[in-house]
């Protein structure tokens, strides 16, 4: 039998992974869902925030406790994570420390590099666009994979555990809280830039760009914004997951990633702010049911196949049958809803 503390222990795994993945289709919701802008470079972003933490973690943290660096960062960088781990256990401002400066540097990074990746191609067209972006999220991931000292290249690199200072369980339910806490602040940005004039903008752009310009719209401000707030976010997904696994390796971050996260936001619902939500539980559901299968299916190859097999074939039957997701897209009220009833009332009440 399962013990209970196992089931307790995956439920927090899981919840923390969702909501990582929650964040993560959120900004694409943001850049493709509400702006309709084929951000497939999501990927490049996501590791950008992880290599801030990868690169930074344990070289800050030896130099902020005074250990004497020696070898190759390829080589050591698990070994010296864990010493400093071991000093964080003992000072958690140090832990706190460690995780904030990566991530303070990874946000404004994705941001500056979302503009710069995405503005000489603004002006394309959205196939186009969608290739130079999934050219740029080749690069940073070669460019990580080959440049060792920086994390590590195809040896990866440690990472700092900036809870330990905290026991099991709690380190593992401070790591998920600190998620959710961030997962629910991305989806209540998205929500509230949703429910806003400037998500009436987007939606404009998305359903009608030269209608847009001819009301004024300056479309290729308006893309840069949604792309540098929704690399931004992604990036904070980045960290969140190197603190969660670990350990950081240029090769998690291939394109696939992004269709995952483009497949989050299609079965969810695309232009409607819940979509994410559903999207990130069913694939969490499926990726979990087909780990669980590995143990179960006698068959003779390798079951992570099946993962795409049954990945594809959801996102075919969405497409073709429910391209609206699970969450279809409704009107959004952008006003107040209190005073447009009181204005409602008065105008009552002059009738009168």
């Amino acid at each position: 039998m399962v013990a209970t503390s196992e089931i307790l222990a995956f439920l927090v795994s899981l919840g923390t992974l969702y909501s990582i993945y929650a964040i993560l289709s959120s900004s694409m919701e943001l850049v493709y869902g509400e702006l309709g802008l084929p951000d497939f470079a999501k990927s490049a972003f996501f590791a950008i925030g992880a290599f801030a933490a990868g690169a930074l973690s344990v070289r800050l943290g030896t130099m902020l406790v005074g250990i004497a660096w020696e070898g190759e960062f390829k080589l050591r960088s698990y070994y010296y994570a864990t010493l400093t781990s071991a000093k964080v256990a003992a000072n958690p401002v140090l832990g706190l420390m460690l995780f904030l400066i990566p991530l303070l540097i990874a946000v404004p990074t994705a941001m500056l590099l979302g503009v710069l990746a995405s503005y000489p191609a603004l002006r394309l067209r959205e196939d186009y666009l969608a290739i130079s972006l999934i050219a740029f999220s080749e690069i940073v991931r070669v460019i990580a994979r080959n440049y060792e000292p920086l994390v590590g290249g195809t040896f990866g690199a440690g990472v700092v555990d900036v809870f330990a200072w905290l026991r099991s369980p709690w380190r593992e339910l401070a790591m998920m809280l600190t998620s959710a806490a961030f997962a629910f602040g991305a989806w209540l940005l998205l929500y509230k830039l949703s429910t806003s004039p400037f998500g009436r903008v987007l939606r404009a752009v998305r359903d009608d760009e030269v209608a847009a310009a001819a009301y004024g719209v300056d479309v290729a401000k308006v893309r840069v914004w949604a792309m540098a707030l929704g690399s931004g976010m992604a990036a904070v997904a980045g960290v969140l997951y190197a603190f969660y696994i670990g350990s950081v390796n240029p090769d998690d971050f291939t394109v696939s990633r992004t269709f995952l996260v483009v497949l989050m936001v299609t079965v969810g619902g695309r232009g409607n702010p819940k979509g994410p939500l559903l999207g990130a539980a069913v694939y969490l559901a499926l990726d979990r049911a087909i780990l669980f299968a590995k143990r179960l299916l006698p068959v003779p190859f390798d079951v992570n196949y099946l993962a795409y097999v049954a990945l594809g074939a959801l996102l075919i039957l969405f497409v073709t049958k429910k391209p609206e997701g699970l969450a279809p897209e409704r009107p959004l009220l952008t006003v107040d809803a209190r005073a447009v009833e009181e204005a409602k009332r008065a105008f009552h009440v002059l009738e009168q």
